[in-house]
């Protein structure tokens, strides 16, 4: 991540600006979708949606309604701390709605940095363009109705030149016009979306690992069993073997002969 500007911006009007970003959002099969309190993206349906929400009252508001779906984890954790726990190109896509402008402009670069990292295909990321001013009061219910608002307060401001040349930016000048309690706000404020696509590139092969795994004590004693009924059926066999040779061999011939004098 650089503050080096782009090219790669579109100018969108604010009747077609989520349809025309959402086109650009790939369908992806493992989602880590972060800070998304009580509303996770819903571009499509991943075969695995990790979300990420630091808030207590929100991740037990997704942990109800997802506790039936087994392609929902929910971790509470904080955006960085989430993503420095996972290994490099280990998610597909990486979702920041309305997230990064909550944290200080460091700490959103931190972030960007780790997603740059983690992500294997795609990074979308949704905010204002420019400093929005959103303050919360002590004890005031934030724009759901629940007490999440000492996480709602903006801190920090976000251009399409924050992020470096390979990112693609879809800008609304006036696309909030409206306050989280839904009043009208005095002058309009734009956002933008911040997508980043990455080329695919094929997974290196991992060396052969070591056993790590000791096996059960009924593993063990069933490959003793094993071994001991091998050694078993090839003594029978060896015994049938032994056998047929015995009854085919010129004594045994010769006694059955004079036994047969002798019956006589």
């Amino acid at each position: 991540m650089t503050g080096t500007a782009t090219p790669n911006q579109i100018n969108v009007s604010r009747d077609v600006f989520l349809s025309t970003a959402a086109e650009a959002i790939k369908t992806t099969d493992v989602v880590l979708d972060v800070g998304c309190g009580i509303r996770p993206m819903n571009y499509f349906r991943p075969k695995l949606h990790f979300m990420v929400e630091p808030w207590k009252e929100y991740a037990d508001i997704l942990a109800y309604r997802y506790r039936n779906d087994k392609s929902v984890m929910i971790f509470r954790q904080g955006a960085l701390e989430a993503l420095q726990s996972l290994g490099d190109k280990s998610v597909d896509s990486i979702f920041l709605l309305d997230v990064i402008e909550h944290l200080t402009k460091e700490m959103g670069i931190s972030v960007v940095v780790e997603c740059e990292r983690v992500a294997r295909q795609q990074i979308a990321i949704f905010t204002p363009l420019g400093f929005m001013p959103q303050h919360m009061e002590e004890g005031q219910k934030d724009g759901w109705g629940l007490s999440g608002a000492s996480v709602q307060e903006h801190l920090s401001g976000w251009m399409p030149d924050d992020f470096g040349p390979e990112w693609t930016h879809f800008v609304c000048p006036d696309f909030h016009q409206h306050d989280f309690k839904s009043d009208s706000l005095n002058q309009a404020f734009g956002a933008f979306f911040a997508i980043r696509d990455f080329d695919h590139m094929p997974a290196e092969t991992a060396a052969p690992a070591p056993e790590l795994q000791e096996p059960l004590p009924s593993e063990l004693q069933t490959a003793q069993l094993r071994g001991e009924v091998a050694a078993l059926s090839a003594a029978a066999t060896n015994i049938q073997v032994a056998f047929e040779g015995l009854k085919n061999s010129t004594s045994v011939r010769a006694a059955r002969a004079i036994r047969a004098i002798i019956n006589k």
